[in-house]
């Protein structure tokens, strides 16, 4: 039997950040249906309407039974489009909250100083650019402080060298070449350095 467990797919990830995009798109629906019933009501606002329902005849201003029309005859078609509003703008946020979780938790990996974190995501998710090339950063980073440790490993190795040689048999070339391989090995520590431009203290 298998112990592997369907993973339910997580809506909200960032519940405060989704919360409110998706309040604003159904404040944005609402307001745009309250713009156009106005704007529909102050267009008509001079003429009559005759409404004929369950065997009754109503007559009266053309925004004022438009209005009851709609709120009366089609309230389910409102909750309907709101839930479907709800929905939809829930699967877009994730699309955005998603990959912010993922770049965020890259982040702080990278100020507790680990790089190896590498940030997937989907093809139809926010923030491709940005993942791509926050990988790029963690990878050259990587690569660097990976020359950085050799090259100090180089200067300890020559300065163990220098350590175990006889002070009474130290020539004058010996103590040059072990300099100049010192010298050598912090040069290029310092190109690698010399890349960054680092935030003044």
């Amino acid at each position: 039997m298998s112990n592997s467990r369907y993973k339910r797919k997580q809506y909200f990830i960032k519940k405060n950040f989704q919360g409110k995009l998706i309040l604003g798109y159904f404040l944005f629906m609402v307001v745009g249906c309250l713009i156009f019933v106005l704007a529909l009501s102050y267009l008509a606002a001079d003429s009559m309407t005759v409404v004929y329902s369950n065997n009754d005849l109503q007559i009266g201003q053309t925004p004022l039974m438009l209005f009851k029309q709609v709120i009366f005859a089609h309230w389910f078609v409102i909750v309907i489009g709101a839930a479907m509003v709800v929905v939809i703008a829930t699967r877009i946020t994730h699309r955005v909250a998603g990959p912010m979780f993922n770049l965020e938790r890259s982040l702080d990996f990278m100020i507790d100083g680990t790089l190896d974190n590498v940030i997937y995501l989907r093809k139809k998710d926010a923030g491709q650019e940005l993942a791509a090339k926050i990988n790029q950063f963690n990878a050259d980073l990587s690569s660097n402080v990976r020359i950085i440790e050799k090259r100090s490993t180089n200067i300890q190795e020559l300065l163990s060298s220098y350590a175990v040689l006889n002070p009474e048999s130290r020539s004058q070339d010996d103590l040059e070449s072990i300099h100049a391989s010192i010298e050598k090995q912090n040069q290029m520590i310092g190109e690698i350095v010399n890349k960054y431009k680092l935030l003044d203290e």
